[in-house]
C-alpha cells in the first residue's frame, strides 16, 4: 500500500455512520489533473474518482461541512490502495484510500474555522 495526498471536489455529501470504533464515512471525491500541453497550453486530464475512509471527529466535521455548503473541494491525505474486478462492463477499477488527514481547500472557497475544546490531536505526544 502507499501512500498518496489529493485535492479534488466530493461527489455528494456523505453520510456519516457510527461504527464499534465511533464514527466514520466514505467520502467520493472527484480529482481531475490539469496537463500541460506541447504548445504550453493546458487541458483537463480524466477524472478519478476515490472513495475515501474518514474516522472520528474528522468525519463529523467533513459531513457538517458538506451538509451545508454542498459541493466542496477537499484535501486529502493517507493510505492508497487500487483494487481492479471484472464486472459487466469489463475490467472495473477502485481507487481507496483510508485518510489519514481530511482538510478544506481555500481555492475558491471561503472558510471559518472554530476549534473546538476537547479535540485531541492525533498524537498529543507530538512535539511541535
Amino acid at each position: 500500500m502507499s501512500y498518496i495526498t489529493r485535492t479534488g471536489n466530493l461527489a455528494g455529501t456523505p453520510e456519516l455512520r457510527e461504527g464499534e470504533r465511533g464514527p466514520y464515512t466514505y467520502a467520493r471525491v472527484i480529482v481531475s489533473d490539469r496537463i500541460r500541453q506541447e504548445d504550453g497550453s493546458y487541458t483537463d486530464g480524466p477524472a478519478i474518482a476515490y472513495d475515501v475512509l474518514v474516522s472520528g471527529n474528522q468525519a463529523v466535521n467533513l459531513v457538517a461541512a458538506a451538509e451545508a455548503s454542498g459541493n466542496i473541494r477537499i484535501t486529502f491525505a493517507g493510505r492508497y490502495r487500487v483494487t481492479e474486478w471484472q464486472g459487466e462492463q469489463g475490467t472495473r477499477v477502485q481507487h481507496e484510500v483510508r485518510a489519514d488527514e481530511v482538510s478544506v481547500s481555500l481555492i475558491g472557497q471561503k472558510v471559518t474555522v472554530e476549534r473546538s475544546r476537547g479535540d485531541a490531536s492525533p498524537d498529543e505526544n507530538t512535539p511541535f
